[in-house]
């Protein structure tokens, strides 16, 4: 065993003490300093923070009144310190709020000056005792750690496209911000997604949506940059990030939805998004991922609704609650199971009095019953196990009260203690902040996410020659990848890989006739997939049918314009106006080209290769001509 000398006695004890008192005893020598603003301290602190199995700290923004005489409130930051043990009684008495060890209020500043009377705090997320938040008016990101008592005001970000939503609900700009660590270099980061505005109407009567664009803030720069996007988009459809969930194992997580890019106005009776989804941002490579979610949230079973996602016992755990009633349900996720990557085992289903506000233990929740008439405004404690309901002291008194279990820690916003990844290599590995006691998210899973299936619609072997040759010419100029000229007839199906072959040969009984296409114009588009494509008549009465019955099969039920990609690529406006030009050189009657459909075809699809060398045609049938 090996012997401790005096300092490592000294180090060990330091370690566990809490951040407060590091603070002042920086200020008993140069040495003690020196050593508690280290890296290698800083992770083996965090390290004990994280791993203190006795107690269990959760911040939570609440809402009260000022006094007893006015109606006016006031917005507070309160810890809630619990003890993690059993045993409840005190000298023999049970006592309900024994389990709570002590409640601290603190304030947070606001940077910019004088807050005004509707300005307001959002916690956006946490990572290792760091919490993002954003104020709800102007916009501006905080960083901080309360532990210790630092606050930084980020640098404005780029322009992104979430101001074009001038007057929507819908889409604000916390809703695209995110928050996590890098784990290759240590470094924290916030991601920014903005959502563009769809384009007017074209006179055909579609709206066009543009991919979200996105900025990441990296703290040890202390600046923003644009990233790409190319993860969020498929042939057809487009994967919003909506609302930020949590940070866990090196992945920020999104609930969002998946929409077309093109959409018929006229539909307005049908369903404008495809699907909800999960969407995760690899903070390392800074790449986005879907994740689509149990059946149980998807029509045809679809009775289940919410989708919180949240850390439960150690794994990425989502919460549902089933229509009209206050019963509730968590699935885990298998990160090696499952046709699309990862699969939901549900574990557990139980009754709650009141929509639950946090999991601070996996058998004990948070609940905040601010529209009740018995206990308004009151702060329960429940336990799933016992079914006990605990009375904590405080209240709150807002719909949008919000929790977060946190870690005390001394991992500085302002910088001077940031641990390399060189560093970390030489850690003991009894304390090293990254080493997980399960394993980090599981790139296998990620990467089998990406695969969907589409169904192709593909032209008679003279005209797919024609169309190469225009190909060909393109990419001499603009680069990009070789295309088999193809209509996306139905793209992004998520099932399981035999019902979809069902599916696709119950169509041979179907869709038996050829049927024509003709080409309206030449466009461009921001999105890698529609870069320069040509633009297929969706009046024709033929292609529609034909188009719509492929859609239903799958469970489509939105009229989508069809396109036929000649380029797929990122060009600026001025290089996607020379690329459409060059497409009436390379060949000048294509923008009234009209020709058969011959073929349908299934593909397997990886949307993040855009290389498409992985992309497998599964099977095709030939339609018949009359």
């Amino acid at each position: 065993m090996r012997e401790f000398g005096g300092e490592d006695v000294m180090e060990q004890i330091l370690s566990i003490l809490p951040p407060k008192t590091l603070k002042r005893f920086k200020c008993v020598s140069q040495r003690w300093y020196a050593l508690i603003t280290s890296p290698r301290f800083v992770a083996k602190h965090l390290y004990n923070s994280m791993h203190n199995n006795l107690s269990t700290s959760v911040l939570m923004k609440r809402e009260v009144h000022k006094d007893t005489n006015t109606d006016e409130t006031e917005e507070l930051f309160s810890f809630l310190h619990f003890r993690n043990d059993e045993d409840n009684d005190v000298d023999g008495v049970h006592d309900e709020h024994s389990f709570l060890s002590s409640i601290q209020e603190f304030h947070i500043p606001f940077p910019t000056g004088v807050k005004t009377p509707n300005e307001s705090l959002i916690i956006i997320g946490h990572c290792n005792g760091v919490i993002c938040l954003a104020q709800a008016v102007s916009g501006e990101v905080i960083l901080c750690n309360p532990a210790i008592h630092e606050y930084k005001l980020l640098p404005p970000s780029p322009h992104l496209p979430d101001s074009d939503w001038p007057c929507s609900p819908l889409f604000r700009f916390r809703d695209g911000l995110g928050f996590g660590q890098d784990p290759n270099f240590n470094e924290y980061k916030v991601i920014n997604i903005g959502f563009p505005a769809p384009e007017l109407s074209t006179p055909d009567g579609f709206n066009i949506y543009n991919p979200p664009k996105a900025a990441v803030y990296t703290l040890g720069t202390d600046s923003w940059r644009e990233i790409r996007t190319d993860s969020l988009e498929t042939e057809t459809t487009i994967l919003w990030p909506e609302q930020f969930q949590m940070h866990f194992k090196d992945m920020c997580f999104w609930r969002g939805h998946e929409q077309h890019k093109e959409l018929d106005v006229s539909d307005a009776g049908k369903e404008e998004f495809i699907r909800d989804v999960i969407i995760m941002f690899d903070t390392g490579d800074e790449l986005f991922h879907g994740i689509i979610l149990p059946d149980e949230f998807d029509y045809p079973l679809k009775n289940y609704f919410g989708g919180q996602l949240l850390v439960w016992k150690n794994s990425v755990a989502l919460l549902g609650r089933q229509f009209r009633e206050l019963s509730f349900g968590i699935w885990v996720m298998d990160e090696f199971g499952g046709p699309n990557g990862g699969a939901w085992t549900k574990y557990i289903s139980f009754e709650l009095p009141v929509e639950p506000l946090i999991f601070w233990k996996s058998d004990e929740v948070l609940l905040n019953d601010y529209n009740g008439t018995n206990y308004s405004g009151l702060i329960f404690s429940y336990n799933l196990g016992t079914k006990k309901l605990k009375n904590l002291p405080i209240q709150s008194k807002r719909t949008d009260s919000t929790a977060i279990v946190h870690v005390n820690s001394i991992v500085s916003v302002l910088g001077g203690n940031k641990l390399n990844s060189k560093d970390n290599s030489t850690l003991n590995a009894d304390f090293s902040v990254f080493k997980y006691s399960s394993p980090p998210i599981s790139h296998y899973m990620v990467d089998k996410k990406t695969y969907s299936y589409s169904v192709w619609a593909i032209p008679s072997d003279d005209v797919s020659l024609r169309i190469k040759k225009v190909m060909e010419g393109l990419r001499t100029e603009f680069g990009g990848p070789e295309i088999n000229p193809h209509i996306a007839v139905v793209g992004s199906i998520c099932m399981k890989y035999e019902d979809m072959l069902n599916k696709f040969r119950s169509l041979q009984s179907i869709v038996i006739s050829s049927y024509k296409a003709k080409v309206n114009q030449v466009v461009t588009r921001s999105s890698y997939f529609q870069c320069v494509s040509l633009l297929i008549d969706s009046s024709s009465e033929e292609l529609s049918l034909a188009t719509g019955v492929c859609a239903a099969e799958f469970n489509f039920w939105n009229d989508v314009r069809p396109h036929l990609s000649l380029l797929y690529g990122y060009l600026t406006e001025e290089e996607r106006k020379k690329a459409e030009e060059k497409v009436c050189i390379l060949d000048e009657s294509i923008s009234s080209l009209s020709f058969s459909v011959t073929r349908l075809a299934l593909y397997k699809i990886d949307y993040k290769d855009i290389s498409l060398k992985s992309w497998q045609k599964i099977v095709e049938y030939p339609l018949q001509f009359e």
